[in-house]
């Protein structure tokens, strides 16, 4: 009877979270508040609840904290260094007045420097570049910021920094080639869908006079650097995939190679300001984001201690087949808005950690199902994802007019690569 009472009061304050996450709520203070009342309602010892669901929880992250602060930080060696912003000027200078190829060219090109840029910094000092490009040629300004949103969600599935966070759920899985491989498949998935995208939305558009790119103002914050700084970005992850080196190290001499490149390194004064300013703003972009991961991690060792309370409540109900759970989230694939049950960081975890606490579900499948909705659904269509928020603000564009233009878009990302990932991964 107690087990009953129990799990039907962790059901009422998990749904409590959801509607909380939903309409905006703080991330970090819901997920703080709700790991408290569970661990009241499931009568978790005090002690277990001082050392296990609020310190080690914590502790146990940091490894995957220094990837995303070594990532933040890289990013913001692009930006600032312009690297970000000459290769971004040479493509566009290589698509001449073509506004649909130069946007096409654009897409895939930002696409390939977010698999190893990180942070909300990086995405907005990028954007304020790209934006204006793809607006003064005339593309309509909804679908200039879902074809970004696109192309920056496009690097994610390959981002070191990105994919690291999902280890501290799943901390059986690795960066691997078996995983590389998924990623690779998952972003051409991606990217050919963006290219559908923009080509779909290009031909409904009327053709205006096409003007010169007035967005040339924007780019002269693009630095004259050397040819081969271009391969900078592509550092990281050909250290980690082909020489197997640890991310940290990798984005190490990927921001050493970043300064050498661009001359930042010929005095000492000069280097150290370059270090300190990029390290600090790298910093600060993951600074909210890392308190957020915090509270996620604090409340799924809560969800751990009151796991098998949901587990007898629950296990009867949801079904153990995982094609049946793979066929339903790829139809609910839209809930992972607004923080939703299908997004991790979000009200998600709650629901991963039900999944985690049945045991029917091998890891690698589970870490399929629930990194593909974060970067499908929420970083390609959802108006709460940080940098989306700054570019719907940037950009002028209403939330509803940017769900409504990316969404179904996105929806069939999530689902074709849901079901590759389940091919490749999942039945294993």
């Amino acid at each position: 009877m107690f087990n009953i009472i129990s799990g039907i009061l962790l059901i009422a304050t998990f749904i409590a979270l959801i509607v909380y996450c939903m309409k905006g709520g703080n991330l970090l203070i819901g997920f703080i508040v709700t790991s408290i009342l569970w661990c009241i309602i499931g009568r978790v010892p005090v002690t277990t609840i001082v050392n296990d669901v609020f310190q080690a929880s914590v502790e146990s992250y940091g490894k995957t904290i220094a990837i995303i602060v070594f990532g933040a930080w890289f990013g913001r060696v692009l930006v600032d260094t312009g690297i970000a912003g000459y290769i971004i000027k040479k493509t566009v200078e290589l698509a001449g007045d073509k506004p649909l190829v130069t946007t096409l060219l654009l897409s895939v090109v930002c696409s390939l420097i977010f698999t190893s840029a990180f942070g909300v910094g990086s995405v907005m000092a990028i954007g304020m570049i790209v934006l204006p490009i793809l607006m003064s040629l005339g593309i309509d300004k909804k679908v200039a910021l879902g074809t970004y949103m696109f192309a920056v969600a496009a690097g994610m599935y390959l981002n070191i920094a990105y994919v690291s966070q999902f280890f501290a759920v799943f901390p059986n899985m690795t960066y691997d080639n078996k995983y590389i491989r998924f990623a690779v498949i998952a972003t051409i998935i991606h990217v050919a869908i963006m290219i559908i995208f923009i080509l779909f939305n290009y031909s409904k558009q009327k053709k205006g006079k096409v003007r010169a790119w007035a967005a040339q103002a924007a780019s002269k914050e693009a630095k004259p650097i050397a040819w081969y700084s271009a391969i900078v970005p592509f550092v990281p992850i050909a250290m980690v995939s082909f020489f197997k080196w640890a991310p940290v190290p990798s984005f190490l001499l990927a921001i050493f190679l970043g300064l050498l490149f661009t001359n930042n390194l010929r005095s000492y004064k000069l280097a150290v300001e370059k270090v300190q300013k990029t390290l600090y703003d790298g910093i600060a972009d993951s600074g909210l984001l890392i308190g957020m991961l915090y509270s996620v991690n604090i409340f799924q060792a809560a969800a751990k201690q009151v796991a098998p309370i949901l587990s007898d409540l629950l296990g009867n109900f949801i079904p153990s087949s995982p094609v049946v759970i793979l066929i339903a989230i790829c139809i609910l694939a839209p809930l992972a808005l607004f923080r939703g049950p299908l997004m991790i960081w979000g009200s998600g975890i709650a629901l991963v950690s039900i999944f985690q606490a049945m045991g029917v579900f091998n890891e690698a499948y589970l870490f399929m199902l629930f990194l593909i909705p974060p970067v499908a659904i929420v970083a390609s269509a959802c108006p709460t994802q940080s940098w989306t928020m700054w570019g719907l603000s940037y950009t002028k564009v209403e939330p509803k007019q940017y769900i409504k233009t990316n969404l179904p878009w996105a929806w069939i990302i999530c689902a074709a690569v849901e079901v590759v990932g389940f091919i490749l991964i999942g039945m294993k």
